[in-house]
């Protein structure tokens, strides 16, 4: 079965490095990729559209040639991995050229025909610490009884794995008839010159009832694919070409405790070679192999040796394959493991210097050894065992049922609120019970209906969050902002405006519709949604905007098309010019400015007659975009000749009349008024002498008529109820060392997965106050 997949890569492979705390990897399954570091390119910036469409040809089979070539005795020669299409199958090969001869060898591979990718992979190499532990307290925190033999969860029989690593010495006593099949290469030696590939084995597949270890999954199959490692396997291939035969092979997951740093700035000929790697990760993942990784053991330890601490690296800047970062018995993240945003979840891997993880090591012994590295297997063989429950269940099913169900509660509370975890530590119950279709014990989905909507950009990408996710809308052209948001009522749609385009976008299935839009560009031009409106004889629900002579132009809310025009209608004596600054309880606000009278006044106008008759009388212009509580029983109006000076005033939704209202305090300007329950909040800037913004005046709220400072930090804020899980209200807020959720969510997304916020937030408004944690 082949899967579509979105994958992003960053960058180019360097020296990858293995570790027994291995350097690695990444990932989320949703479709996109939202472990992607900022500035990552995507997968179709890498493979073209036509390599994508070759390898969606290739159909996995043992078949398949494979003819791995011994390495020359001249090391100034230079190995080419190629990956080419012939008939139905994906085959590696390897040629040995001369340096310089690199660049027009690949261009003449490039031009024959079933040529996916040709490039020169660096090699890998391993960073091991060795320590004894008599125990295997990794099964007992991951949920086995105590020293028993016995699992809670099947055993992985029916299951491939395949470990790429140093190798495995597949004589070891405990893991008996683990090894079903090796990939040989000329010029091999021990089966595991190093001891870190069999260990890893271990982890994952010893077996039960033979005096020694046990593994997460006793009875899973294992594929042998040794990788060519800097001072291990030097005359071996390399890890993609690897990574091809296991998929050809029937794996059914992949684990791949090494990895290496990545150039900030990859050069052309390092984007060549990155094809091959990226090619090989999609003939993975779109052929349902469940790909996993080490996280990285650059963490904050003096005793890690990487170019920097918490380093991105490769294969952790491939989506598609699950990084795993490691922590020791008491759940604490050990000092080596890296701490970046690429960590999708934890999983054992030991202590700096105690709690190592006990396996098995060539020769019929056992070692303790600490690492990613270590981590990972326990994550690979959880994705296997759960696939022998499940053949039909999709890779995407399995690795995003590892994202669901990982558990944040057991981590240490420091380490919770930080970069390393992702989603928390592994629950193969949670995720086995999730992918047979029982009830996920992760956490449950909000209700859009009941949960706050809010909508932020980063940069030039709009995001959504709809209570449980964070979800890319849309991007904007650069320099253009986003103007105005609102939802529909069930909260199910967003629609927005910036300075060219109306849009709106369904979370559900991500649907995007764009208009183009000529007068969304005015100053103080401000679209509305309204539900239930006839125009022209035709009741639906519409986008509607207004000239400043009272012509409103309305829009099909489905489609964003032109749906007619209608004139409003005012009192004889309002002939200022007309601007719409939002809706309340089903009517349109209105301002009007000057006139003949010089009056400055607000107006409800009924859109259904197009006439306006209530209207309130007040000072100025309008200087921020509206407020309306969530009952549509007061509005918020920020009015005034400036800036500086200006005046809330909070209205009634129904009859505008003054319920309430208030200065801007001394020296500084509004920047944005919202309703917290029935209380209005603002944000606000401090004022420079012309009045414009200077730097952020924090958070206030309206207490009575005069403004009361609630915290001094917030750039935008908004407050959140109808979360899921066990933290119903929070606040999304903007600051300058970042943005965050506060209190934390104890779901998603994670502090990793929160977008900095450049613009906004907006949201809707919440029905009760939420507190200021």
């Amino acid at each position: 079965m082949k899967r579509p997949l979105l994958l992003g890569i960053a960058a180019v492979v360097v020296v990858i490095v293995v570790a027994v705390v291995a350097i690695v990897l990444v990932t989320r399954d949703d479709g996109e990729s939202p472990g992607t570091a900022d500035g990552g390119v995507s997968l179709t910036d890498v493979l073209s559209e036509d390599q994508r469409a070759l390898l969606d040809t290739a159909v996995p089979s043992p078949d398949c040639p494979d003819e791995p070539v011994a390495a020359p005795d001249d090391e100034s020669l230079v190995a080419l991995d190629v990956l080419r299409v012939d008939g139905d199958c994906l085959v590696a090969t390897t040629e040995y050229v001369a340096a310089d001869e690199v660049d027009a060898r690949r261009e003449a591979l490039l031009s024959e025909d079933g040529v996916v990718a040709a490039g020169v992979v660096p090699d890998v190499s391993i960073d091991e610490e060795d320590d004894r532990r008599d125990d295997q307290w990794p099964l007992d925190r991951l949920g086995a009884e105590e020293d028993s033999p016995d699992l809670p969860w099947p055993d992985g029989d029916g299951a491939v794995l395949a470990v790429l690593d140093t190798g495995i010495d597949e004589t070891h006593p405990d893991l008996g008839d683990a090894v079903i099949e090796r990939r040989h290469y000329p010029g091999e030696g021990e089966h595991d010159p190093d001891g870190h590939g069999t260990h890893v084995t271990g982890i994952a597949a010893a077996r039960r009832d033979n005096g020694g270890i046990i593994g997460v999954a006793p009875r899973v199959s294992v594929l042998d694919v040794p990788v060519r490692l800097k001072d291990v396997n030097d005359n071996g291939p390399s890890w993609p070409t690897g990574l091809a035969w296991a998929v050809n092979h029937g794996a059914d997951a992949v684990n791949m405790s090494f990895g290496g740093p990545i150039p900030a700035n990859p050069d052309v000929e390092e984007a060549h070679n990155l094809e091959v790697a990226a090619a090989a990760v999609y003939f993975a993942v779109t052929n349902d192999v469940v790909v996993v990784a080490s996280g990285g053991n650059c963490g904050p330890s003096p005793l890690t040796d990487c170019d920097e601490t918490n380093q991105q690296q490769n294969p952790a800047s491939l989506p598609g394959v699950i990084a795993v970062g490691a922590v020791q018995e008491d759940f604490d993240l050990p000092g080596y493991s890296t701490r970046n945003e690429f960590i999708a979840l934890v999983a054992p891997g030991g202590g700096d210097a105690i709690n190592t993880v006990v396996s098995t090591y060539p020769g019929g012994g056992y070692e303790g050894l600490s690492g990613t590295s270590q981590a990972a297997p326990h994550v690979a063989a959880a994705a296997a065992l759960i696939r022998g429950s499940a053949p039909e269940a999709s890779g995407d099913d399995i690795a995003q049922a590892l994202l669901d169900t990982a558990d944040l509660d057991p981590l240490d509370e420091e380490d919770r609120l930080g970069l390393g975890v992702g989603h928390g530590f592994l629950d193969i119950r949670g995720a086995l019970e999730q992918v047979l279709g029982g009830e996920p014990p992760a956490t449950p989905s909000a209700d859009p209906a009941e949960a706050t909507q809010a909508v932020f950009v980063e940069d030039d990408v709009v995001f959504a969050f709809d209570g449980s996710s964070v979800q890319r809308v849309r991007e904007l052209d650069p320099g253009v902002r986003l103007r105005w948001a609102d939802w529909s009522a069930d909260r199910s749609t967003l629609f927005g405006a910036d300075d060219g385009e109306l849009f709106s976008w369904t979370g559900a299935d991500e649907t995007l519709v764009e208009a183009p839009c000529s007068w969304c560009s005015d100053d103080g031009v401000t679209p509305a949604y309204l539900e239930g409106v006839t125009v022209d004889g035709e009741a639906g629900d519409f986008v509607v905007g207004m000239d400043y002579s009272g012509l409103l132009t309305w829009y099909d809310a489905a489609t964003l098309d032109e749906a007619g025009t209608t004139t409003a209608t005012f009192p004889p004596d309002a002939v200022g010019s007309k601007t719409l600054l939002g809706a309340v309880g089903g009517q349109l606000l209105v301002h009007e400015s000057g006139g003949a009278q010089a009056l400055e006044r607000v107006w409800l106008l009924d859109p259904a007659s197009g006439a306006a008759e209530i209207s309130y009388e007040i000072g100025g212009i309008n200087q921020v975009p509206i407020a309306v509580a969530a009952d549509d029983s007061r509005v918020a109006v920020v009015t005034g000749y400036g800036a500086c000076g200006a005046e809330v005033s909070v209205l009634d939704g129904g009859d505008l009349t003054e319920v309430a209202g208030a200065p801007v305090p001394e020296e500084l300007i509004y920047d944005e008024v919202f309703f917290n329950g029935d209380v209005l909040y603002a944000t606000m800037e401090v004022a420079a002498s012309d009045c414009s913004a200077l730097q952020s005046g924090g958070l206030w709220r309206l207490d009575g008529d005069q403004w009361v400072e609630v915290n001094e930090l917030p750039i935008g804020a908004r407050p959140l109820e109808g979360i899921a899980g066990s933290v119903p209200q929070s606040w999304l807020l903007a600051r300058s060392d970042g943005s965050v959720f506060d209190p934390p969510l104890d779901g998603t997304p994670s502090p990793v997965e929160l977008p900095a916020i450049t613009d906004g937030p907006w949201a809707t408004p919440t029905r009760t106050e939420v507190p200021w944690p």
